[in-house]
């Protein structure tokens, strides 16, 4: 498994895992095996774990913290791909395909991520398949989003690829940011001060409510309109 500095190593309890949505229907005496048979490593804020030059293989999901996916341009623009939560997997590509990771991941936060290596998590998944139709829920999340966004950056104007993002990651009608405004903005590929003009805009139309972090959901049916491209409550001056 290939990764760059800035981590140690450390343990984890069955108890823990248990909190975790993948591992909450497995039995107790599963989940102490999975403790047994992990390593947890921790990876120091600005740390990068995987770069598009290491391999990765086994299976990785975030105990703590908060990770970054991430793209490198020729001029070295960044473009954030993806924002990782804990309970989260993760380099889920790499895992069922030859070990290379598309692209790079650090941590924003001081971070554990659970490692387990290829062949424990095959006898797991062999032994409930459940995990496996987990996992593919998720991978088939994932790559809706990233459809979404793809169709986002480059067919949208900014409230339209706000307004995406908002409507993805919302939980009821919240939205825990959990990322400072420039990371946000290399989400949705523009500039920090892009971004906060166009919040405010929407914060002003009546589509959100912004505060403390979170931004809340005001007229879902005005901002799905945005979404697809009928923005005018925002665009107009």
């Amino acid at each position: 498994m290939g990764k760059n500095g800035g981590h140690g190593r450390t343990t984890v309890s069955a108890d823990e895992l248990e909190a975790i949505p993948l591992f909450a229907s497995l039995s107790e005496a599963q989940r102490e095996r999975i403790a047994q048979e992990a390593s947890v490593e921790s990876i120091a804020v600005g740390g990068l774990y995987f770069s598009e030059r290491t391999a990765s293989t086994g299976f990785h999901i975030l105990l703590s913290g908060r990770v970054k996916l991430f793209k490198v341009a020729e001029d070295g623009k960044e473009q954030t791909i993806y924002i990782f939560g804990p309970g989260e997997p993760f380099c889920l590509c790499s895992e069922f395909s030859d070990g290379q990771l598309p692209a790079n991941l650090t941590a924003l936060e001081s971070s554990r991520v659970l490692v387990l290596a290829p062949q424990p998590f095959e006898r797991l998944s062999q032994k409930d398949p459940a995990i496996l139709l987990a996992l593919l829920r998720i991978v088939s999340r994932r790559l809706k989003e990233a459809m979404e966004m793809i169709d986002a950056l480059s067919l949208k104007q900014i409230p339209s690829r706000i307004a995406a993002y908002l409507l993805t990651h919302a939980q009821g009608e919240s939205i825990r940011l959990g990322i400072t405004h420039r990371e946000f903005s290399k989400i949705i590929g523009v500039t920090p001060e892009a971004l906060s003009r166009t919040l405010t805009k929407m914060t002003k139309s009546g589509l959100i409510k912004q505060g403390d972090g979170e931004i809340r959901i005001i007229e879902r049916r005005l901002l799905e309109d945005c979404r697809d491209g009928s923005c005018a409550v925002v665009t107009k001056e």
